[in-house]
Protein backbone atom coordinates (compact mmCIF):
# COMPACT_ATOMS: atom_id res chain seq x y z
CA UNK A 1 0.00 0.00 0.00
CA UNK A 2 1.27 3.59 -1.15
CA UNK A 3 1.61 5.76 1.78
CA UNK A 4 -1.72 7.97 0.57
CA UNK A 5 -3.49 4.57 0.82
CA UNK A 6 -1.81 4.37 4.54
CA UNK A 7 -2.90 7.49 5.22
CA UNK A 8 -6.67 7.20 4.41
CA UNK A 9 -6.87 3.17 5.99
CA UNK A 10 -5.52 5.30 9.34
CA UNK A 11 -8.24 8.21 9.01
CA UNK A 12 -11.04 5.70 8.61
CA UNK A 13 -9.43 3.42 11.70
CA UNK A 14 -9.30 6.70 13.68
CA UNK A 15 -12.71 7.56 12.46
CA UNK A 16 -14.03 4.45 13.53
CA UNK A 17 -12.34 5.03 17.14
CA UNK A 18 -13.86 8.01 18.32
CA UNK A 19 -17.05 6.76 16.37
CA UNK A 20 -17.28 3.63 18.52
CA UNK A 21 -16.11 5.51 21.76
CA UNK A 22 -19.34 7.75 21.04
CA UNK A 23 -21.45 4.79 20.03
CA UNK A 24 -20.36 3.03 23.16
CA UNK A 25 -21.18 6.09 25.48
CA UNK A 26 -24.81 6.91 24.04
CA UNK A 27 -25.61 3.19 23.85
CA UNK A 28 -24.63 2.90 27.81
CA UNK A 29 -25.97 6.26 28.77
CA UNK A 30 -29.29 4.98 29.68
CA UNK A 31 -28.57 2.47 31.61
CA UNK A 32 -25.62 3.39 33.47
CA UNK A 33 -26.11 2.56 37.64
CA UNK A 34 -28.87 -0.07 36.60
CA UNK A 35 -28.58 -3.84 37.07
CA UNK A 36 -28.99 -6.37 34.26
CA UNK A 37 -32.48 -7.04 35.49
CA UNK A 38 -33.32 -3.71 35.42
CA UNK A 39 -32.21 -3.07 32.40
CA UNK A 40 -34.21 -6.37 30.56
CA UNK A 41 -37.41 -5.22 32.98
CA UNK A 42 -37.17 -1.47 31.56
CA UNK A 43 -36.21 -2.44 28.04
CA UNK A 44 -36.24 -6.10 27.23
CA UNK A 45 -32.75 -5.66 25.48
CA UNK A 46 -31.06 -2.46 24.61
CA UNK A 47 -30.10 -2.37 20.57
CA UNK A 48 -30.39 1.46 19.79
CA UNK A 49 -30.87 4.56 20.82
CA UNK A 50 -33.00 5.54 23.77
CA UNK A 51 -34.07 7.65 26.53
CA UNK A 52 -33.29 6.68 30.81
CA UNK A 53 -36.16 5.76 32.62
CA UNK A 54 -37.98 9.17 34.75
CA UNK A 55 -36.40 7.70 37.42
CA UNK A 56 -32.82 7.93 36.25
CA UNK A 57 -30.31 10.06 36.86
CA UNK A 58 -30.04 10.97 33.38
CA UNK A 59 -33.43 11.50 32.13
CA UNK A 60 -32.65 15.16 31.43
CA UNK A 61 -31.00 13.74 28.62
CA UNK A 62 -32.31 13.08 25.39
CA UNK A 63 -31.78 9.52 23.66
CA UNK A 64 -27.98 9.42 22.02
CA UNK A 65 -26.85 11.96 24.52
CA UNK A 66 -22.94 11.38 25.24
CA UNK A 67 -21.62 11.76 28.72
CA UNK A 68 -18.15 12.90 29.84
CA UNK A 69 -16.31 9.97 28.15
CA UNK A 70 -16.28 10.98 24.95
CA UNK A 71 -16.74 14.46 26.28
CA UNK A 72 -13.20 14.42 27.99
CA UNK A 73 -12.21 12.52 24.89
CA UNK A 74 -12.82 14.87 22.02
CA UNK A 75 -11.01 17.51 24.33
CA UNK A 76 -7.92 15.48 24.59
CA UNK A 77 -8.48 15.48 20.72
CA UNK A 78 -8.30 19.62 20.94
CA UNK A 79 -5.08 19.47 22.59
CA UNK A 80 -3.54 17.30 19.67
CA UNK A 81 -4.96 19.88 17.21
CA UNK A 82 -3.77 23.15 19.07
CA UNK A 83 -0.54 21.94 20.25
CA UNK A 84 0.58 18.71 17.98
CA UNK A 85 1.22 16.86 21.20
CA UNK A 86 0.08 16.12 24.75
CA UNK A 87 1.17 17.61 27.96
CA UNK A 88 -0.15 17.39 31.44
CA UNK A 89 -0.77 21.46 31.46
CA UNK A 90 -2.69 21.24 28.06
CA UNK A 91 -4.61 18.42 29.20
CA UNK A 92 -5.95 19.78 32.22
CA UNK A 93 -6.62 23.23 30.74
CA UNK A 94 -8.70 21.37 27.88
CA UNK A 95 -10.51 19.42 30.83
CA UNK A 96 -11.15 22.30 32.64
CA UNK A 97 -12.71 24.19 29.33
CA UNK A 98 -14.61 21.03 28.55
CA UNK A 99 -16.36 21.17 31.81
CA UNK A 100 -17.35 24.95 31.76
CA UNK A 101 -18.86 23.94 27.79
CA UNK A 102 -20.81 21.06 29.60
CA UNK A 103 -21.94 23.51 32.91
CA UNK A 104 -25.49 22.48 32.42
CA UNK A 105 -25.34 18.58 32.74
CA UNK A 106 -21.95 18.35 34.50
CA UNK A 107 -23.23 17.08 37.26
CA UNK A 108 -25.09 14.46 35.94
CA UNK A 109 -22.15 12.97 34.29
CA UNK A 110 -18.34 13.88 36.00
CA UNK A 111 -17.13 11.52 37.76
CA UNK A 112 -15.94 11.81 41.34
CA UNK A 113 -11.61 11.74 40.73
CA UNK A 114 -12.30 14.47 38.00
CA UNK A 115 -14.26 16.76 40.17
CA UNK A 116 -12.08 16.67 42.65
CA UNK A 117 -8.79 16.98 40.69
CA UNK A 118 -10.96 19.80 38.52
CA UNK A 119 -11.18 22.27 41.56
CA UNK A 120 -8.00 21.88 42.34
CA UNK A 121 -6.86 22.90 39.38
CA UNK A 122 -9.09 25.96 39.95
CA UNK A 123 -7.83 26.63 42.90
CA UNK A 124 -4.27 26.76 40.70
CA UNK A 125 -2.41 23.16 41.32
CA UNK A 126 0.04 22.30 39.63
CA UNK A 127 -1.22 20.02 36.82
CA UNK A 128 1.23 17.47 37.79
CA UNK A 129 0.47 16.49 40.91
CA UNK A 130 -3.44 17.53 40.96
CA UNK A 131 -4.63 13.80 40.05
CA UNK A 132 -2.20 11.87 42.79
CA UNK A 133 -5.56 10.78 44.53
CA UNK A 134 -7.36 9.59 41.07
CA UNK A 135 -8.21 6.02 41.57
CA UNK A 136 -11.30 5.64 39.15
CA UNK A 137 -11.66 4.63 35.47
CA UNK A 138 -11.93 8.10 34.28
CA UNK A 139 -8.18 8.34 32.85
CA UNK A 140 -9.09 5.30 30.82
CA UNK A 141 -12.35 6.56 29.31
CA UNK A 142 -11.10 9.56 27.47
CA UNK A 143 -7.21 7.99 26.26
CA UNK A 144 -8.20 6.31 22.77
CA UNK A 145 -7.24 9.39 20.85
CA UNK A 146 -3.47 9.18 22.09
CA UNK A 147 -3.49 5.20 20.64
CA UNK A 148 -4.84 7.10 17.40
CA UNK A 149 -2.63 9.78 17.57
CA UNK A 150 0.60 7.46 18.55
CA UNK A 151 -0.61 4.44 16.38
CA UNK A 152 1.57 1.55 15.68
CA UNK A 153 4.24 2.65 18.67
CA UNK A 154 2.92 1.38 22.22
CA UNK A 155 6.82 3.58 23.90
CA UNK A 156 5.09 6.98 22.24
CA UNK A 157 1.29 5.75 23.64
CA UNK A 158 2.48 5.19 27.04
CA UNK A 159 4.28 8.00 27.25
CA UNK A 160 1.44 10.39 26.28
CA UNK A 161 -0.77 8.36 28.59
CA UNK A 162 0.85 9.55 31.46
CA UNK A 163 0.15 13.50 30.43
CA UNK A 164 -2.96 12.95 29.59
CA UNK A 165 -3.47 10.90 32.84
CA UNK A 166 -1.72 13.04 35.34
CA UNK A 167 -4.54 15.97 36.08
CA UNK A 168 -7.01 13.62 37.06
CA UNK A 169 -6.09 10.51 37.50
CA UNK A 170 -2.08 10.39 38.50
CA UNK A 171 -2.29 6.64 40.15
CA UNK A 172 -0.12 3.72 39.01
CA UNK A 173 -3.30 1.99 39.01
CA UNK A 174 -5.45 4.79 36.46
CA UNK A 175 -2.38 5.34 34.60
CA UNK A 176 -2.05 1.18 34.00
CA UNK A 177 -5.55 1.09 32.90
CA UNK A 178 -5.43 3.94 30.32
CA UNK A 179 -2.08 3.00 29.16
CA UNK A 180 -3.89 -0.48 28.68
CA UNK A 181 -6.48 1.06 26.16
CA UNK A 182 -4.32 3.20 24.52
CA UNK A 183 -1.58 0.55 23.84
CA UNK A 184 -4.46 -1.70 22.48
CA UNK A 185 -6.13 1.48 20.10
CA UNK A 186 -2.44 1.79 18.69
CA UNK A 187 -2.34 -1.88 17.99
CA UNK A 188 -5.53 -1.76 16.89
CA UNK A 189 -4.72 1.28 14.19
CA UNK A 190 -1.83 -0.77 12.65
CA UNK A 191 -3.41 -2.06 9.07
CA UNK A 192 -2.01 -5.44 9.68
CA UNK A 193 -2.59 -6.42 13.36
CA UNK A 194 -4.95 -9.02 14.38
CA UNK A 195 -7.15 -9.27 17.48
CA UNK A 196 -4.82 -11.33 19.27
CA UNK A 197 -1.95 -8.46 18.85
CA UNK A 198 -4.41 -5.89 19.76
CA UNK A 199 -5.45 -7.97 23.34
CA UNK A 200 -1.47 -8.47 24.05
CA UNK A 201 -0.55 -4.60 23.32
CA UNK A 202 -3.01 -4.25 25.73
CA UNK A 203 -1.56 -6.10 28.32
CA UNK A 204 1.77 -4.90 27.92
CA UNK A 205 0.21 -1.11 28.03
CA UNK A 206 -1.54 -2.14 31.41
CA UNK A 207 2.32 -3.32 32.57
CA UNK A 208 4.06 -0.30 31.13
CA UNK A 209 1.82 2.49 32.24
CA UNK A 210 2.11 1.18 36.24
CA UNK A 211 5.52 2.41 36.27
CA UNK A 212 4.02 6.42 36.20
CA UNK A 213 2.25 8.26 39.12
CA UNK A 214 1.70 7.79 42.30
CA UNK A 215 1.72 4.20 44.33
CA UNK A 216 -1.35 2.81 44.80
CA UNK A 217 -2.63 -0.72 45.90
CA UNK A 218 -3.50 -2.77 43.06
CA UNK A 219 -3.61 -6.41 41.62
CA UNK A 220 -1.47 -6.52 38.49
CA UNK A 221 -4.19 -5.09 36.00
CA UNK A 222 -2.73 -7.69 32.73
CA UNK A 223 -3.94 -10.96 35.17
CA UNK A 224 -7.36 -8.95 35.73
CA UNK A 225 -7.87 -8.83 31.96
CA UNK A 226 -6.39 -12.05 31.81
CA UNK A 227 -8.93 -13.42 33.45
CA UNK A 228 -11.73 -11.57 32.22
CA UNK A 229 -10.55 -13.45 28.64
CA UNK A 230 -10.65 -16.41 29.76
CA UNK A 231 -14.58 -15.73 32.08
CA UNK A 232 -15.39 -15.62 28.19
CA UNK A 233 -13.61 -17.78 26.34
CA UNK A 234 -14.86 -20.94 29.18
CA UNK A 235 -18.22 -19.63 28.53
CA UNK A 236 -20.64 -21.96 27.00
CA UNK A 237 -22.61 -19.16 25.00
CA UNK A 238 -22.89 -15.21 25.26
CA UNK A 239 -25.57 -14.85 28.13
CA UNK A 240 -22.97 -17.22 30.49
CA UNK A 241 -20.50 -15.44 29.33
CA UNK A 242 -21.66 -11.61 30.45
CA UNK A 243 -23.01 -13.06 33.30
CA UNK A 244 -19.46 -14.09 34.14
CA UNK A 245 -18.20 -10.90 33.29
CA UNK A 246 -20.84 -9.40 35.56
CA UNK A 247 -20.30 -11.70 38.39
CA UNK A 248 -16.02 -12.37 38.65
CA UNK A 249 -14.90 -9.61 36.98
CA UNK A 250 -16.96 -6.70 38.03
CA UNK A 251 -18.95 -3.21 36.20
CA UNK A 252 -17.61 -0.73 38.66
CA UNK A 253 -15.97 2.03 37.84
CA UNK A 254 -13.15 0.77 40.01
CA UNK A 255 -10.40 0.32 36.99
CA UNK A 256 -9.48 -3.36 38.11
CA UNK A 257 -13.32 -3.92 37.12
CA UNK A 258 -13.92 -1.59 34.39
CA UNK A 259 -10.53 -2.18 32.22
CA UNK A 260 -11.06 -6.11 31.98
CA UNK A 261 -14.49 -6.48 31.48
CA UNK A 262 -13.86 -4.02 28.56
CA UNK A 263 -11.47 -5.94 27.02
CA UNK A 264 -13.62 -9.35 28.17
CA UNK A 265 -16.29 -7.45 25.90
CA UNK A 266 -13.67 -7.21 23.11
CA UNK A 267 -12.98 -10.98 22.68
CA UNK A 268 -16.96 -11.90 23.33
CA UNK A 269 -17.80 -9.50 20.27
CA UNK A 270 -14.75 -10.65 18.23
CA UNK A 271 -13.81 -7.03 17.24
CA UNK A 272 -17.13 -6.15 16.43
CA UNK A 273 -17.59 -2.46 17.44
CA UNK A 274 -21.70 -2.67 17.33
CA UNK A 275 -21.61 -5.83 19.25
CA UNK A 276 -19.16 -4.62 22.30
CA UNK A 277 -21.06 -1.39 22.58
CA UNK A 278 -24.48 -3.00 22.79
CA UNK A 279 -23.24 -5.88 25.38
CA UNK A 280 -22.23 -3.22 27.38
CA UNK A 281 -25.56 -1.74 27.35
CA UNK A 282 -27.31 -4.61 28.37
CA UNK A 283 -24.42 -5.29 30.90
CA UNK A 284 -25.27 -3.22 33.70
CA UNK A 285 -22.87 -1.05 36.15
CA UNK A 286 -20.44 1.42 34.47
CA UNK A 287 -22.07 0.57 31.14
CA UNK A 288 -21.11 4.19 29.21
CA UNK A 289 -17.43 3.61 29.92
CA UNK A 290 -17.17 0.11 29.54
CA UNK A 291 -18.97 0.55 26.32
CA UNK A 292 -17.19 3.59 25.24
CA UNK A 293 -13.55 1.98 25.78
CA UNK A 294 -14.23 -1.64 24.03
CA UNK A 295 -16.19 -0.04 21.02
CA UNK A 296 -13.41 2.83 20.82
CA UNK A 297 -10.70 -0.04 20.61
CA UNK A 298 -12.73 -2.37 18.34
CA UNK A 299 -13.84 0.79 16.11
CA UNK A 300 -10.01 1.18 15.91
CA UNK A 301 -9.20 -2.20 14.41
CA UNK A 302 -12.19 -2.20 11.99
CA UNK A 303 -12.52 0.81 11.12
CA UNK A 304 -16.16 3.13 10.52
CA UNK A 305 -17.14 0.79 8.31
CA UNK A 306 -18.23 -1.81 10.77
CA UNK A 307 -20.46 1.12 12.78
CA UNK A 308 -23.94 2.07 12.19
CA UNK A 309 -24.14 4.85 10.11
CA UNK A 310 -27.84 5.47 10.80
CA UNK A 311 -26.88 5.57 14.75
CA UNK A 312 -23.94 7.62 14.33
CA UNK A 313 -25.50 10.30 12.43
CA UNK A 314 -28.34 10.38 15.17
CA UNK A 315 -25.30 10.86 18.13
CA UNK A 316 -23.42 13.44 16.19
CA UNK A 317 -26.86 15.32 15.64
CA UNK A 318 -28.39 15.21 19.31
CA UNK A 319 -24.42 16.15 20.24
CA UNK A 320 -23.19 18.51 17.77
CA UNK A 321 -20.70 16.27 16.23
CA UNK A 322 -18.16 16.06 13.19
CA UNK A 323 -16.25 13.26 13.89
CA UNK A 324 -15.53 12.32 10.47
CA UNK A 325 -12.85 15.39 10.48
CA UNK A 326 -11.52 15.80 14.17
CA UNK A 327 -10.94 12.12 13.28
CA UNK A 328 -9.01 12.88 10.03
CA UNK A 329 -7.08 16.24 11.68
CA UNK A 330 -6.07 13.79 14.50
CA UNK A 331 -4.80 10.85 12.32
CA UNK A 332 -2.69 13.91 10.65
CA UNK A 333 -1.08 14.56 14.19
CA UNK A 334 -0.06 11.38 14.22
CA UNK A 335 1.59 11.22 10.65
CA UNK A 336 3.54 14.13 11.62
CA UNK A 337 4.50 12.62 14.82
CA UNK A 338 6.06 10.00 12.88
Amino acid sequence: MNRRGEEQTRALKAHGCLAGLALGDALGMPTEFMTPEQIAAEYGRVEGLVASPTWHPHTALPAGSITDDTGQALALVQVYLRDGRMTAAAAGQALLEWADATREHLDLILGPSTRQALDELRSGADPRHSGRAGKTNGGAMRVAPVGVVRAGDLDAAVADTVEACLPTHGTTLAISGAAAVAGAVAEAMRETSSLDDVLDAGMEGAVRGREHGAWVWTPPLEMRIRLAMQQVRAAENEAQALRALYDVVGVDMLVTETIPTSFGLIVLAEGDPMLAACYAANLGGDTDTIGAIAAAVCGAWQGVGAIDQTMLGEIERVNGLDLETLARDLAAVGEGLR
